[in-house]
């Protein structure tokens, strides 16, 4: 078929089939879908067509969630309007937030290159002081939750060197930023994860 009708729970978050509600996660894209006949204003695209992974969720209020998936990247559209099949549909993509378009318009380009079949382009990985204290977090918090000791979750997140170096100095830089980070990485566990995806 054109597109896997469940996820398989056993896959884990980075494999899984996740549709995320539209007002819980802004790079949800909206959509209307078309008879392929009648296309009005939409591109008329086959579903079977596409070399991308395709899931498709239908929901209880008559919404179909389109979720397109390559190695690198993926897309969910919300759409409405006639059903998503295996044929050929004209679908009319909606840049909602006017006029602050910017984001939609990098979400609408990914979708298209994910139906094209394109590779992203290269660039340096480049991380910011707030991806960095967001990494720190997380991975602060998974060592703590395995019983780890603020000396040690700093060993992993900064090295034997530097712990040795740092760990006692007066001013307790060190130990006071792998403290913050627990605290920030059990706040993100406790639903302050939302707010990343504003």
């Amino acid at each position: 078929g054109a597109f896997i009708p469940f996820a398989e729970p056993a896959q884990n978050a980075l494999v899984a089939d996740i549709f995320w509600r539209s007002e819980d996660y802004r790079r949800v894209l909206s959509a209307y879908v078309w008879n392929s006949k009648n296309p009005g204003f939409g591109s008329v695209i086959s579903l079977g067509e596409l070399a991308c992974r395709k899931t498709i969720l239908r929901t209880v209020d008559g919404a179909q969630h389109l979720l397109l998936r390559d190695q690198w990247r993926l897309a969910q559209l919300r759409c409405l309007g006639e059903e998503i099949g295996a044929g050929p549909f004209a679908l009319e993509i909606v840049v909602d937030d006017f006029p602050d378009v910017e984001t939609r318009l990098r979400l609408v380009k990914r979708f298209a290159d994910i139906c094209r079949n394109r590779p992203p382009p290269r660039r340096q990985a480049v991380w910011t002081v707030e991806a960095m204290r967001h990494r720190d977090a997380l991975a602060a918090l998974d060592r703590r939750m395995e019983r780890l000791s603020y000396r040690q979750i700093a060993v992993f997140l900064y090295g034997d060197k530097a712990v040795r170096s740092d760990w006692n100095n007066p001013d307790q830089t060190m130990k006071n930023r792998v403290i913050r980070s627990v605290k920030r990485g059990f706040r993100m566990m406790n639903g302050g994860y939302r707010a990343l995806l504003a």
